[in-house]
């Protein structure tokens, strides 16, 4: 069988990060923050998981600032989408 370098090694990479972040996963405390497959194996992330555009960070903030402010009681009269 034949092996062509981090293609053919996708499979594989996805079966491991999913199999160690449970693992990992399972043995934390619920409030802890959960394992990820960019914490577990971040030099083969971005070969999965294409980076996002200039475009697509900015909608990204966007919409991370926007559900932090909606925790704030009473916002819903001041947040328009």
């Amino acid at each position: 069988m034949l092996s062509d370098g981090m293609l053919g090694n996708k499979a594989v990479l996805l079966a491991l990060s999913s199999l160690t972040t449970g693992n990992l996963n399972s043995k934390i405390q619920k409030t802890t923050r959960p394992f990820t497959m960019k914490d577990v194996l971040p030099s083969t992330h971005e070969y999965i998981v294409p980076p996002l555009t200039k475009e697509q960070q900015q909608e990204q903030a966007s919409k991370q600032l926007m559900a932090f402010l909606a925790t704030r009681p009473g916002s819903e009269a001041y947040l328009k989408e």
